[in-house]
Parts: structure tokens; sequence; C-alpha cells
């Protein structure tokens, strides 16, 4: 997904950016979208920015992950990490989730997002999401990897 703001295509080189987050088994494969509760997942989170901004943007890059029930039930925050910003135009953080994560079984929607914090903490205009897709989660043995 991309970054905002967007900057019209005559002003991309002051900043574009875009962020991807992908659920992956303890082994860095893609993991299905059904999974065990008594399973360890993974959400390895990428991002790239560019333009002549870059260099001179400073703070905190916020990482949080949530898991949104879909029907009645929780939201549930998985992920949360800070990563200072470096001047780099590519970023990757890896989270190890579960198992257990989260406690109860049922379809919960995975969202991620990004936040630049200013060097006071608070909110910058720099930010991205992905909404990921639809994990069922539920209670019992994990099933044998596929073919």
């Amino acid at each position: 997904m991309p970054f905002e703001p967007q900057l019209p295509g005559p002003y991309q080189f002051l900043f574009h950016g875009h962020m991807q987050a992908a659920v992956t088994d303890p082994h860095g494969t893609p993991a299905p979208t059904i999974i065990s509760l008594t399973d360890d997942w993974h959400l390895q989170v990428t991002w790239q920015v560019h333009g002549v901004f870059v260099p001179s943007i400073s703070g905190t890059w916020q990482i949080r992950a949530y898991l949104e029930s879909i029907g009645p039930g929780p939201e549930i925050l998985v992920a949360n990490r800070n990563v200072p910003m470096t001047g780099a135009n590519n970023y990757s953080e890896l989270f190890f989730i579960g198992p257990n994560v989260p406690s109860q079984p049922g379809p919960y929607k995975l969202v991620t997002v990004i936040t630049s914090l200013n060097l006071l903490g608070t909110p910058a205009p720099f930010a991205g999401y992905d909404e990921g897709s639809v994990l069922q989660f539920y209670q019992g043995p994990s099933l044998p990897p596929g073919p």
C-alpha cells in the first residue's frame, strides 16, 4: 500500500513510499490463512521511502499490527515496535507472534499501520497502512503442511 501523503506526479520526487505486511510460518514461508491457536506465526513488515525529504526526516517509525475480530469480539494489538528513522530508503521488521494469539478462535482481519513520530513523539505527516487478509484461527492441533 502507498504511503501518505501521496503527492501529485511532478512532486513525487519530494516524498513517496509504500509498505507490505505478510504473514509467514516460523520458517519464513507464506502461512495459510487458517491457523491453529497452538501455532506460532510471524508478521514480516517491509517499507520503502524515497524522495529528497527522506534524509531530512527525523524521529521514529511506529509499527503496529492489529487483529480485528469479524463480528462481536476484541480488537487485539499483536505487534508494536518503534524503529529509529535513519535516512535509509528500505526498512524491514519481523514480529514473532503466538501461540495463542489471539486467545479466542474465529475470523480476524489483520491491519498493519506505520506512523511517523517526530522527535517529540507525536504523529508526523508520513504514514502507511496495509489491510491484510482475513485470518481464521481454530482450536486444535496443527494440520500437516501441504505439498
